[in-house]
């Protein structure tokens, strides 16, 4: 089973388009977008309006016009922490039509001996929108952050208080063990936004490490088949890499670029002899 995937595309069509045309050439069966869907270009406070623009304007006729190119394909998806949380009823009527499936936390089927299971939260960043963030472990404490926190209430933006919002919330650690339980780890793919803590697939550009504890903890305890994360753009210049490995496990971030598209296209059973990278190329081997 051949599987296209990427994260990040930030409401970028051409990228978009890429993705599609890459998809279509190599007759990929399953596609997947890892989160950070949506655009927010214009003002901020119409910026719910914009992403819902987006998914009707744009994603849907897309979706539409790809499938009906490349009927063998079907399309995985999820919101990332740039997302609106209100935009996902958007992308629900969009699943309702049979166009895309939807996969935050829910269990899919994928290909024959296969199941993707989907988590989009990420450990509090900077950045305003709260609706996807989380506190990673259960025992981190609810610093005030410095930055404005803001979240969706159906077609409204609110101003939350961070300490509160990330208190009355269920920490990433304690979101995963609710995740619906991989029939069979070996032959279970996550598809996770964040990317496990000190890996090659967190770093920023100044080399700090990001990503998730509750993940690589998971990571580590379940050792799943294969993990696909984004959220870091910059990491695999930084640490020269697009993989790693936890355990058995073989974990993916592929990055992302506002000038060409960053995606992996592999065949699911065989995922470390046939990855290639659009930018990097293969997946070159540990010596």
């Amino acid at each position: 089973m051949i599987v296209a995937y990427t994260s990040d595309l930030h409401g970028n069509k051409e990228l978009y388009s890429e993705l599609f045309e890459l998809a279509e050439e190599r007759r990929a069966q399953a596609v997947i977008i890892g989160g950070d869907m949506l655009p927010i270009r214009g003002s901020f406070q119409y910026s719910l309006v914009e992403q819902k623009d987006f998914i009707f304007s744009f994603l849907e006729p897309e979706l539409r016009g790809f499938l009906s190119k490349a009927p063998q394909a079907t399309i995985y998806a999820m919101l990332g922490n740039d997302d609106w949380g209100a935009s996902h009823t958007h992308l629900k009527n969009l699943e309702g039509q049979g166009i895309l499936n939807l996969i935050h936390g829910r269990r899919h089927r994928l290909g024959d001996d296969y199941e993707l299971i989907g988590y989009a939260h990420v450990p509090p960043t900077p950045f305003i929108i709260k609706d996807g963030e989380r506190r990673d472990l259960q025992t981190d404490s609810t610093e005030q952050q410095r930055c404005t926190a803001c979240c969706s209430l159906e077609e409204k933006i609110i101003v939350v208080d961070p300490r509160q919002y990330f208190a009355r919330r269920k920490s990433i650690e304690e979101e995963l063990a609710e995740l619906p339980t991989a029939r069979e780890p070996d032959n279970a793919v996550y598809v996770m936004h964040s990317p496990p803590f000190r890996t090659t697939l967190d770093r920023l550009f100044d080399g700090r490490w990001i990503g998730s504890r509750a993940i690589r903890a998971f990571i580590e305890n379940h050792q799943p088949y294969l993990t696909l994360h984004g959220h870091i753009h910059e990491s695999a210049e930084i640490s020269g890499q697009y993989w790693d490995r936890i355990g058995k496990t073989i974990c993916i971030n592929p990055g992302q670029s506002t000038e060409e598209l960053y995606a992996v296209v592999f065949e699911l059973e065989d995922v470390s002899t046939t990855m290639v990278h659009t930018v990097f190329g293969p997946m070159v081997q540990e010596a």
